[in-house]
Order: structure tokens, then C-alpha cells, then sequence
């Protein structure tokens, strides 16, 4: 009988011994929050933790579409623009300033 091998990574490892979290939610053997918290990573609570998931899901494809913010009514969506704008404005100057400490970057020019 012929092994079965992951197919969620390039490393195809055997079903029996699953090395990567996304093999190992694929087949029910972990969830999300068990490989963040093993990872050492947890999911901070409050707006920025929801900030993070929405970026996430925006980042990796999980949503798509030109009616992503069909849920708020056009008010809310005014006011979402507005206030991610400060947010994104404050966040940009700082890091600017903390540019010397190196940091994480996705090739983003500033």
C-alpha cells in the first residue's frame, strides 16, 4: 500500500508525520489558535486583533471582491476610511522614525 503524502506544502511529508501546522489542520490535527500558540504567537485581542484578521484575510485571498464592505452602510464606510486614514498616517510617521531598528517589511516604498 502506497503512503499518503500532504499535499498542503512543497515538502510533501508523510500523512503520519505531518511537519507544517497547514498540514496539520488540513487533516484535523490542529487548529489555527493551537499552531499560534505553539508558534509562541497569540492573537491580540480587541481592534487590533481584528485589524490583524481583516488583514490577513484581505492579504492572503481569503476575500475578494468589489463588495468587501457591503456589511457597513455608506456612513460607516466614510467613517472607516477616516479613521484607518489617522491610523495609517500615525503608523507611517512612526515608522519612519523607527526605520534605523530595522523592521518588517514587504518591499513597501515609503
Amino acid at each position: 500500500m502506497e503512503k499518503q503524502l500532504c499535499d498542503q506544502c512543497d515538502n510533501q511529508c508523510p500523512v503520519d508525520a505531518l511537519k507544517c501546522g497547514r498540514g496539520r489542520r488540513h487533516f484535523g490535527l490542529e487548529s489555527k489558535d493551537d499552531g499560534n500558540e505553539r508558534m509562541g504567537r497569540e492573537m491580540p485581542k480587541g481592534p487590533i486583533g481584528q485589524l490583524r484578521q481583516c488583514g490577513h484575510l484581505l492579504h492572503h485571498g481569503g476575500v475578494s471582491g468589489d463588495d468587501l464592505l457591503s456589511a457597513l452602510n455608506p456612513q460607516e464606510q466614510a467613517e472607516l476610511e477616516r479613521l484607518l486614514g489617522t491610523l495609517l498616517a500615525d503608523w507611517k510617521a512612526r515608522a519612519n522614525t523607527d526605520a534605523s531598528h530595522g523592521g518588517h517589511h514587504h518591499g513597501e516604498g515609503k
